[in-house]
């Protein structure tokens, strides 16, 4: 039974009730990350010392942590990989599923939704992006999935109640859009926004002056189903469905049940009405893919934080410390020069400008035995300031978990061993950034892995990304003859289980660059290994020509190391030798392998001779050594 929009109401108040506190604590966050005076300075304080000229610095360092967490995950990309599940799914079909989820990451640009999703998450601690459908063009009926960033990720309201990390098996989800009043009315002619008076309904926080707040709201629904177990009369093979086959008369039915299964209806609404829907939505899985911060259970209350929420004190203590020693700099009175009165009759103006202007000399007159006019000491800087400045900045690196080694700063570290372990702790300080990612990954593979078979339903050419970056047209859903082993095939998306992992690493073209540099490093060491792979060195390097210095270093190669040249390549085919080779060798003569083979008996023979001659003087020359021995031997 569908909900009416009082219900969806309800819902949506609970959902936001139930995480109004923690956003508000993410969005100061955001704005103490941002850096403004008023950011991260208390207002009142603000106003005792701006009247005076009293400095309020802000110096904001905590964009360079949060950078470190965000620049880890786009040097380390993650992948996600389809695995076959059961007897139905196939190895072949799993690698075409993994490529195409590469093509729609690469057609949606998915890198910037992983990058905001990240960046939401380290900064404030929590993030999103969601997987939707689109039409492939306006001619066609065919749909494309697409990943397309959430760039607010407060529009998302999950249900309060949900235990997965990725909320997959809450009851519900809204995702909020705030329209221009004249954008809505455009969109949804000759609807009532709602009654915004009516504050007891919840519905003001649907209306505001000139924008009015949508909302798509996903639910799931339970439907009851029959699930049948059919054996097929010729071959006795089992079937399973929740719908009976049209020939019946070929099945005998085995058994049969009521299954519960759930479905996802989607729908928009305003405050007062549901505008479109409820339809279906083709996948089981909500599409908002989540992804959090370091979360922490207080009995029941959960929360999720960033790099920022336990540095912005250190923090403020580092703005109030730097603006107090410039304050005091500034302040401080300049040392004033000391001499009689008599020394300075006449030059007053040049000394009253003296700690002003660069004077390339000062005159004075000499009064008896009085010396040289001279400054008094300066005033010495305020070691407490400085100290304190020290303080609060170690203590930035302790509560983000970064030290200055994590940043590329210099620190008290002197071996590279201990640099290196310095840096591994403040990775692992961050790692649950990037395992948080990781999770939201895995789940957004199961999306759509789900999602495919429903929207790429159909007979239909698409193109798929292989791992190291190549691509190539691949028939789905219809059976082709396979070009390299002439066999018919077909990749059916349809049918099968599958599963996803996430793999995390170098980029390929990263893995090239390292390879290369290991290679050279191994050819310092082994220099009679460079000529057997110098073709392999110039192929993984990009430089116009590199193929072609490849293929010239490759016919240097020796017999056994030398790629097959393939068909139509210098006019020869695979498994032949080119033109101007010349004849092959001829067979060695039999006779001629029957006498190496008898010499190599004679000199085995020879050598087993001489050990034992070797042997028996050896024997001979220990018992003239040792005559007692000799009686215990006979014995023996």
């Amino acid at each position: 039974m569908a909900k009416d929009i009082k219900d969806i109401i309800e819902e949506f108040n609970e959902a936001k009730d139930a995480v109004s506190d923690l956003r508000e604590e993410m969005v100061d966050d955001l704005r103490f990350l941002r850096g403004k005076i008023d950011d991260q300075w208390p207002r009142e304080i603000i106003a005792d010392r701006q009247p005076d000229g009293r400095p309020c610095l802000v110096i904001n360092k905590l964009p360079s942590f949060v950078d470190q967490v965000e620049g880890d995950s786009r040097q380390n990309r993650p992948a996600i990989k389809v695995k076959p599940v059961d007897s139905k799914a196939d190895p072949e079909t799993a690698r075409i599923l993994t490529g195409l989820i590469k093509n729609i990451e690469m057609q949606s640009n998915a890198e910037i939704a992983y990058d905001t999703g990240i960046s939401g998450a380290a900064s404030c601690g929590m993030g999103a992006w969601r997987v939707t459908t689109e039409y492939a063009s306006d001619d066609v009926f065919e749909q494309d999935i697409r990943i397309r960033r959430i760039k607010n990720q407060f529009t998302v309201y999950p249900d309060p109640n949900a235990q997965e990390i990725s909320y997959e098996d809450g009851r519900f989800m809204f995702v909020t859009e705030k329209l221009a009043r004249k954008v809505f009315d455009k969109q949804f002619p000759n609807t009532d926004p709602c009654s915004w008076i009516d504050s007891k309904s919840g519905i003001k926080n649907w209306v505001e002056k000139d924008a009015i707040r949508i909302a798509e709201y996903f639910e799931k629904a339970e439907e009851s189903k029959t699930l049948y177990l059919l054996r097929l009369k010729e071959s006795g093979e089992l079937f399973t469905g929740q719908k009976l086959p049209p020939d019946m008369e070929r099945y005998e039915l085995s058994r049969e049940r009521k299954v519960q299964t759930q479905t996802l209806k989607w729908s928009k609404v305003s405050g007062k009405e549901i505008l479109e829907g409820p339809s279906d939505w083709p996948g089981r899985y909500f599409p908002i893919i989540l992804v959090w911060g370091k979360e922490l259970n207080v009995e029941g209350e959960t929360d999720y934080r960033g790099v920022v929420r336990h540095a912005k004190d250190p923090q403020r203590l580092y703005n109030y410390n730097r603006s107090m020693g410039a304050e005091y700099v500034a302040l401080a009175p300049k040392a004033p020069y000391i001499g009689t009165a008599k020394q300075f009759q006449g030059y007053e103006d040049t000394w009253k400008q003296a700690s002003k202007k660069n004077y390339p000399y000062l005159l004075y007159n000499p009064d008896g035995e009085a010396p040289p006019p001279s400054r008094t000491i300066p005033n010495m800087v305020n070691t407490g300031i400085q100290y304190e400045i020290m303080i609060s900045d170690q203590e930035l690196h302790d509560t983000t978990g970064l030290q200055q080694a994590s940043l590329g700063e210099k620190s008290n570290e002197k071996s590279g061993i201990a640099i290196a372990e310095r840096r591994r702790q403040g990775d692992r300080g961050q790692f649950a950034y990037n395992d948080n990612l990781i999770r939201a990954l895995v789940y957004e593979g199961k999306v759509l892995v789900d999602l495919i078979p429903k929207i790429y339903d159909t007979e239909r050419i698409e193109r798929i990304f292989n791992e190291d970056g190549s691509n190539e047209q691949v028939t789905l859903n219809a059976r082709f003859t396979d070009e390299k082993t002439g066999k018919d095939r077909i990749y059916d998306v349809t049918t099968g289980k599958y599963d996803t992992v996430v793999s995390v690493g170098p980029s390929y073209q990263t893995q090239r660059e390292e390879g290369v540099g290991q290679m050279i490093e191994l050819t310092k060491a082994m220099p009679n290994i460079t000529p057997m792979i110098a073709d392999l060195i110039v192929g993984n390097l990009d430089f116009p020509g590199a193929e072609e210095i490849q293929k010239r270093l490759q016919k240097l190669l020796p017999p056994g190391l030398a790629p097959e040249p393939e068909e139509g390549e210098g006019g020869s085919v695979a498994g032949m030798p080119p033109p101007g080779a010349g004849p092959p060798p001829p067979p060695p003569d039999p006779k001629m392998e029957i006498e190496i083979a008898q010499e190599q008996e004679k000199l085995r023979k020879m050598k087993a001779d001489a050990d034992k001659a070797e042997f028996q003087a050896a024997l001979a020359h220990y018992e003239m050594q040792h005559p007692e021995k000799r009686g215990d031997q006979a014995q023996d």
